[in-house]
């Protein structure tokens, strides 16, 4: 049985470069939220979500790039 596209672009999308600063950004994120959280500085947890849109940006566009889930191209034809 063939693959479909999105799993094939899998591979790929691993080896994008975006995925580096995806990833220190989905990082930053998380550990400043658990850090703020745990340090009772709800400053440094709310500034730290704002580093969490931008990872979900970036890891959007490898995902658009590579044509991984939603955004794979359709399979029906334009009418």
């Amino acid at each position: 049985m063939a693959r479909s596209r999105s799993t094939r672009g899998i591979p790929t999308a691993l080896r994008s470069r975006l995925l580096i600063p995806a990833l220190v950004a989905l990082v930053a994120g998380v550990g400043g939220v658990a850090f703020g959280l745990a340090h009772d500085d709800a400053v440094t947890a709310l500034g730290a979500l704002l580093f969490l849109p931008s990872a979900a940006l970036l890891f959007g566009i490898v995902a658009k790039r590579h044509g991984i889930g939603p955004f794979s191209p359709s399979r029906r034809r334009a009418s």
